[in-house]
């Protein structure tokens, strides 16, 4: 069977993508998936589609801009690597996504230490980020994250999982979510979310 390549959009300030897209790292560790990771700006859709993504205070939009331009350098690869940096900073850890832990990420994702600077000053990386964000929007009608899109063309909103799930686990997850995301005529299933990302227990 052949390598099925699957669109995942995300933020990289939205902790519930970062569950998901832990659960999908471990779907291309027990199926015939491939990771393609796509960029999903959640200030155009909470604030404005004319934001031009040039603020540097916001928490996204330097990351967002670094990831187009590791993306444009490194290719997915390197999305990964820095996506991964990032998470592993401030929805594992303790941190706070501000320039010092971007940098800092940049760093552990053994990418040039100047790529923040370089992305904010090449306009290009805010026009990267928004085509990436409208790609969704139009293709699937994607409003949040973390948004998959299938070879066929089928995108879903989610999983929002508060726990990634590992191992075959997460291989029956992506099964059913896959069957269903495809199934014509299907669009939502939604319940109550009773605890906060990362944690194992409902809330009491």
């Amino acid at each position: 069977m052949a390598t099925e390549t699957v669109r995942f959009y995300f933020d990289p300030t939205c902790p519930w993508a970062w569950q998901s897209a832990q659960w999908m790292r471990e779907v291309e560790r027990v199926r015939d998936v491939r990771i393609e990771w796509g960029l999903f700006s959640l200030r155009l859709v909470n604030e404005s589609i004319d934001d031009p993504l040039t603020d540097e205070s916001a928490k996204s939009v330097p990351a967002l801009r670094a990831l187009a331009l590791a993306g444009r350098d490194g290719g997915q690869e390197a999305i990964d690597r820095l996506y991964s940096a990032i998470g592993a900073r401030i929805h594992d850890g303790d941190g706070t996504l501000d320039r010092a832990t971007l940098d800092a990420s940049v760093a552990d994702a053994s990418l040039p230490p100047d790529l923040v600077d370089r992305a904010m000053a090449d306009p290009t990386t805010a026009e990267d980020v928004r085509a990436q964000h409208c790609e969704a929007a139009a293709g699937v009608e994607a409003f949040g994250v973390p948004t998959i899109v299938l070879e066929s063309g089928r995108g879903i909103f989610g999983p929002v999982v508060a726990v990634a799930p590992t191992g075959e686990a997460a291989g029956e997850l992506w099964d059913r979510v896959r069957w269903l995301a495809e199934f014509d005529g299907f669009f939502e299933l939604k319940r109550e979310r009773d605890r906060r990302p990362g944690d194992l227990a409902a809330a009491s």
